[in-house]
């Protein structure tokens, strides 16, 4: 344990937060919504729709220079068979949400599922990311319960975005009422940074 995590620790067991955890998961049962105004059933775009497609189109994501060269680049892979795996759709994801364009990056969540192209806890991941980063963590919570009705089990990764999530939209209670809850059901092991996280919010309330 470095001495920052140690530190950690310290400075939560004295808000009485003890640090006890362990590495196994199980479920954690939350609302799934039915109805997500943030999600487009359709680019509206029309560049994209007039290129060529290709049967075999190279996946180069080093290419895309704006938000059109990825869609048209998703657009090619929901059409391949087979498929590109998921890492490649995770790939593709990353791209957009470091463009910042967030309602895009859901977008193109939403048509994967609605398509059957392949979706992992990653995929879930990012999307919560998303959600969280445009201050709907409530959006982000449905996207948990995506991860249990498909029979996969979230992460650290997970619940630390989801709580960093609720100390952005100014909720404290809330976020340290699930990191106990973290805690106390064993939920998942927290890591440095989670603890960090934890901390920092609950400096700043």
């Amino acid at each position: 344990m470095s001495q920052k995590s140690a530190a950690c620790r310290i400075a939560l067991f004295r808000r009485g937060i003890p640090p006890k955890f362990s590495g196994n998961l199980c479920a954690f049962p939350l609302p799934l919504s039915n109805n997500d105004p943030l999600f487009s059933s359709a680019f509206h775009s029309s560049s994209h729709k007039d290129r060529p497609f290709s049967s075999k189109p190279r996946l180069n994501f080093s290419s895309i220079n704006d938000v059109e060269d990825a869609l048209c680049l998703f657009r090619d892979m929901v059409r391949i068979r087979p498929q590109p795996s998921v890492v490649q759709f995770n790939k593709l994801l990353t791209v957009v949400v470091k463009m910042k364009r967030y309602p895009v990056a859901l977008s193109l969540f939403d048509k994967m599922r609605r398509l059957g192209a392949p979706v992992d806890v990653i995929t879930m991941n990012i999307a919560i990311n998303c959600y969280c980063l445009l201050s709907r963590v409530d959006f982000g919570f449905a996207i948990l319960g995506i991860f249990f009705k498909r029979g996969c089990e979230p992460d650290v990764f997970t619940f630390n975005t989801l709580i960093r999530g609720i100390f952005l939209v100014g909720e404290v209670a809330e976020a340290e009422n699930l990191f106990k809850k973290l805690l106390s059901d064993k939920l998942c092991e927290p890591n440095e940074v989670m603890f960090l996280t934890v901390l920092s919010g609950l400096s700043k309330a």
